[in-house]
């Protein structure tokens, strides 16, 4: 998909060096996947051991499908 952005040209070149991406695009999409990945492991968190009622590897196949 095809979007324009505004982003700061400091805020992305510094991300796609610790990123080591080889392009914008690549910098970007990696940026929203440790968003996401952020949220998710917070999510967990709070979770607090309570549970979520399914095994090991239905848990992985449910990650696979991401």
């Amino acid at each position: 998909m095809r979007t324009t952005l505004d982003i700061d040209a400091k805020l992305l070149k510094e991300a796609m060096a610790r990123s080591q991406a080889r392009t914008k695009t690549e910098a970007v999409e990696r940026g929203l996947q440790e968003l996401i990945g952020a949220s998710r492991r917070h999510r967990l968190s709070l979770a607090g051991g309570k549970g979520y009622g399914m095994t090991l590897q239905a848990f992985l196949r449910s990650r696979a499908d991401e």
